[in-house]
C-alpha cells in the first residue's frame, strides 16, 4: 500500500510538472509573439529571459535560481538547433572544498552554490550554430557567428567568427574596415516592407558600395 501511495505521489507530481511547462509555454509565446523562438524543456523562470524581434530558435536554458541568472537576445538573431545557454551553476572554486554541501546537506543554496558569472547578451544579428554552448557572463557582439559545436567562454567581438572548444577567433565575417560603419547600421531599423521589396542589395557580398546603396536605403 505504502509503495503505491509513493508511486501515485510520484504521478501527480509529474502531471502538476507538465501543467506548469505547458502554461510557461503559452505565457511565453503570449508574450513573444514578435519573434518565433520557442523554450526548450525543464526550465522555469521566463522573467529570466528577454528576445528581441524576429529571432528565432529553440532556447535550451540552463539556470539555477541565482538572482543574476539573466538571458537578454536581440533583434534577428538565429539560433540552431540544440544551443545551450549556462546561465549558472559554477561551484566555489577557493574554498576548502568545491562540494555544494549548503544545497545538499542543509537547504537549496544557490547564491553560495550555483553562481553565476552574470548575464548573457546576445546582440543583433548573431548567428549561433547547432550544439553550442554560451556559457554566463558572456556577451555574443553584433552580427558574430558562432561556429557548429563552439564552447563559448569569453566575449565575441562584432561581426567575428569563432569556433571550438574553447571558442577562438577564426575571421572577421565582412571587411575588417567596414565593421566600424556596419555597427551604426542596425538591420532593426529598416522598414520590413523595404527589406522585402530591395532584398537583392541584402544578399550581394558586402564592400563598401554596398554597404553605402544599403544606407541610402536606410535614409529614403
Amino acid at each position: 500500500m505504502i509503495r503505491f501511495l509513493k508511486l501515485l505521489n510520484l504521478i501527480r507530481s509529474k502531471i502538476i510538472m507538465l501543467f506548469r511547462q505547458y502554461l510557461q509555454i503559452i505565457d511565453w509565446r503570449m508574450s513573444n509573439q514578435h519573434n518565433t523562438t520557442t523554450l526548450g524543456k525543464h526550465f522555469s523562470g521566463i522573467e529570466k529571459v528577454k528576445v528581441g524581434k524576429y529571432s528565432y530558435g529553440q532556447l535550451n536554458i540552463e539556470a539555477y535560481d541565482h538572482k543574476d541568472e539573466k538571458l537578454i537576445i536581440g533583434n534577428f538573431v538565429s539560433i540552431a538547433s540544440n544551443v545551450r545557454f549556462i546561465l549558472g551553476g559554477n561551484h566555489q572554486i577557493n574554498t576548502f572544498s568545491t562540494f555544494p554541501l549548503k544545497s545538499v546537506f542543509i537547504g537549496h543554496s544557490p547564491q553560495d552554490d550555483s553562481t553565476t558569472k552574470g548575464a548573457i547578451a546576445v546582440e543583433d544579428e548573431v548567428w549561433i550554430g547547432a550544439n553550442s554552448i554560451i556559457m554566463s557572463g558572456i556577451t555574443l557582439g553584433k552580427g558574430s557567428i558562432i561556429a557548429t559545436g563552439s564552447v563559448v567562454t569569453k566575449d565575441v567581438e562584432p561581426f567575428s567568427i569563432v569556433g571550438g572548444n574553447p571558442a577562438k577567433f577564426i575571421k572577421w565575417r565582412i571587411p575588417e574596415e567596414l565593421i566600424e560603419e556596419r555597427k551604426k547600421i542596425n538591420l532593426i531599423d529598416f522598414d520590413i516592407e523595404l527589406i522585402k521589396k530591395e532584398n537583392n542589395i541584402f544578399y550581394k557580398t558586402l564592400d563598401k558600395d554596398i554597404l553605402d546603396s544599403i544606407k541610402k536605403l536606410k535614409i529614403k
